[in-house]
């Protein structure tokens, strides 16, 4: 079953997707409604990640106790005083760990070239040797931890299984050309009230992985990038989770999926808290387009196969270069440096905040 949450003053629907029929047990209930329910939320992830890749989804699998939960123990920490929060920033991985990133406490806003006007904590999976945690709030660990296990055993295989026989692949081709999890990323963000100098909550990006699963909360401020060059809202959802396409997906699908340009513009009246779950994959692997998808033909390839180390550097040279939101553009165009000449993946040109 599906829904739309529409903001009045805007002409964008977003797609609200009901996955409850995913969670059904054969027998039941009447298996031919469920069944059709079932095609019905496909029809529609794919249309929304054909055109502007990000959708809404409840009855996810994560309980809504868990997830006020969750966003009530970060904003617990991150109202904590600056230099127990600078206890817990990144530390080296332990030897012969495998880590997505250094995890822990950082205030972005406060660097020196600040481009998000937010701090955020970053985990990693359980065991993966770089995380820190705070023992203050004590509870936070378990509660983070718990929320983890939810998006990596439930909500983020079946949203894989739904990209998968979205695009009319092989049944678990997708898990099985990304079976490994320790590289998944959790964060937890605090965005700040804007000032005059920082209205950026968050730069203007696409997120370079499979795709990401966000829990936002009341307030508002996350923005997609339309194909005329317009920002449109994500009105939240209460206990809903918004997901995005990722760059990856994207080459994945040669192109028929299409990762999606969005940024936070930074409340005015009052703080802005969000849960960002990445699904991500390791540095070595061959990310290319799928044969079943090309036919085996590299005529119908809209993109060159490159390592995916290779892809995250060639990010980070951008990021270093484009330090004005108004440079958005060149970072998020990355991927094009990997289509080839035929079939370039154009963006709109983007604009900053108001």
């Amino acid at each position: 079953m599906a829904h739309h949450a529409a903001d009045p003053n805007q002409d964008h629907d977003f797609e609200v997707i009901d996955l409850s029929p995913f969670f059904t047990t054969p027998g039941a209930g009447d298996d031919l409604v469920v069944a059709k329910e079932k095609e019905e939320a496909i029809r529609r992830i794919r249309e929304a990640c054909s055109d502007s890749g990000m959708f809404l989804i409840v009855n996810h699998g994560i309980p809504a106790e868990v997830l006020d939960e969750t966003l009530a123990v970060a904003r617990e920490f991150f109202a904590g005083p600056d230099e127990e929060k600078l206890k817990w920033s990144p530390r080296p991985p332990e030897p012969g760990a495998a880590a997505t990133m250094p995890m822990g406490y950082v205030n972005q806003a406060a660097m020196e070239f600040a481009r998000n006007n937010s701090e955020v904590f970053s985990m990693g999976p359980t065991g993966s040797g770089s995380a820190v945690y705070p023992t203050d709030p004590t509870r936070f660990r378990e509660v983070m931890e718990r929320t983890f296990e939810y998006f990596v055993k439930t909500v983020a295989p079946l949203i894989e299984t739904l990209i998968n026989d979205a695009l009319g692949l092989p049944p678990d081709l997708l898990h099985r050309y990304n079976s490994e999890r320790q590289w998944d990323v959790m964060l937890a963000y605090h965005y700040f009230k804007s000032t005059e100098s920082k209205k950026v909550g968050s730069f203007p990006h696409k997120d370079p992985n499979l795709f990401t699963v966000l829990l936002q909360d009341d307030v508002g401020g996350l923005e997609f990038l339309r194909g005329d060059g317009r920002w449109i809202p994500v009105s939240p959802v209460p206990h809903s989770l918004v997901v995005n396409v990722g760059d990856v997906v994207q080459v994945l699908s040669n192109g028929e999926f299409k990762s999606v340009a969005h940024r936070v513009v930074s409340p005015r009246e009052k703080d802005r808290y969000s849960l960002a779950f990445g699904y991500q994959i390791g540095g070595e692997k061959w990310v290319e387009p799928f044969a079943e998808l090309t036919g085996e033909s590299e005529a119908m390839n809209r993109f060159q196969g490159f390592h995916y180390h290779e892809f995250l550097q060639l990010l980070g040279e951008n990021y270093k270069l484009h330090l004005d939101p108004n440079d958005a553009f060149a970072i998020m165009d990355v991927v094009n440096h990997y289509a080839l000449p035929a079939s370039p993946v154009n963006l709109p040109a983007a604009t900053a905040p108001n």
